[in-house]
């Protein structure tokens, strides 16, 4: 997986509608920083938005989550269909579907930092479930020296047993490295496209399975982590203990999750307009 950049943090004031009976805005001062959206009465630091205890805060990297655009400068936020917001965020919502609203006179720069925020929090979700998977397929990632090492000591071959380039290729090599090869897998395909193209690039992280095999990381293709067997000796690598007690289902495959926790701009769903009536129709009758 492609390494994650972190997004520009953002700090701000917005106003917020309560949750109570009788439903009101208030002002708070917030900071978007590490896919977190965090809030408080009292003035945040940019930098470090944690050092104040009296605040609320959402992770993203914990909930899929939606970003709705309403009429004027009102922004909804919502768990994606199906999920909840993570118990261990702190807000008053937290552990329900709940929706916040907000608002801001520059809701066109929050909107966007609310964007790239959701979507880093969704990459380090993924990212998370990669490890997870790794560590239960039993993976080890593999540093240059560590191979070296090893090689030596078994007189094994330092190139990757599916796309059969180098494990770690030289500087200039590695300029050279097809970007095809990568994306594709390992497949043969992708392979012959890298070999007559000439357009390379590098693979990333080099791992060791249990049966004593390497690769890119990259040519451990989803097919091949679904799967769970190793692709040369076919190896059922997913018969060790999930870690930290972890069942196999909670660390699955991330192409699936990453689809549907992709947050998206769009006109409101019929969850979130009923929940509008309602809101409304009880306020009316108050």
């Amino acid at each position: 997986m492609a390494e994650v950049t972190e997004p520009t943090s953002t700090a701000g004031i917005l106003m917020k509608q309560s949750h109570g009976m009788f439903r009101h805005w208030s002002k708070r001062h917030f900071v978007l920083r590490n896919g977190c959206l965090h809030w408080s009465h009292e003035d945040l630091p940019v930098h470090r938005p944690g050092s104040v205890e009296n605040r609320s805060f959402i992770d993203f990297s914990r909930t899929p989550c939606d970003l709705i655009v309403l009429e004027g400068s009102r922004l909804f936020l919502q768990p994606t269909h199906g999920f909840m917001w993570n118990s261990n965020d702190r807000h008053s919502s937290a552990g329900t579907a709940q929706p916040l609203m907000l608002l801001s006179e520059q809701s066109r720069e929050l909107k966007e930092s609310l964007r790239e925020h959701i979507a880093f929090g969704r990459d380090l979700r993924a990212s998370r479930m990669q490890r997870d998977r790794e560590r239960v397929m039993g993976l080890v990632s593999v540093g240059p020296d560590d191979l070296a090492e090893e090689l030596d000591e078994e007189a094994g071959s330092s190139t990757c047993a599916a796309c059969l380039l180098e494990l770690f290729p030289d500087v200039e090599e590695n300029k050279d490295l097809s970007a095809s090869a990568a994306a594709s897998g390992g497949s043969e395909e992708g392979i012959s496209q890298s070999r007559s193209n000439g357009s390379r690039k590098g693979f990333g992280r080099v791992v060791k399975t249990p049966c004593q095999h390497y690769f890119h990381r990259t040519c451990l293709n989803d097919s091949v982590m679904k799967a769970g067997t190793c692709p040369v000796c076919k190896t059922n690598m997913t018969s060790q203990k999930p870690p930290h007690g972890k069942s196999s289902e909670s660390v699955g495959s991330t192409g699936s999750t990453a689809a549907s926790t992709v947050a998206t701009d769009r006109s409101l769903s019929h969850r979130s307009l009923g929940w509008i009536m309602h809101r409304n129709s009880a306020s009316a009758g108050a």
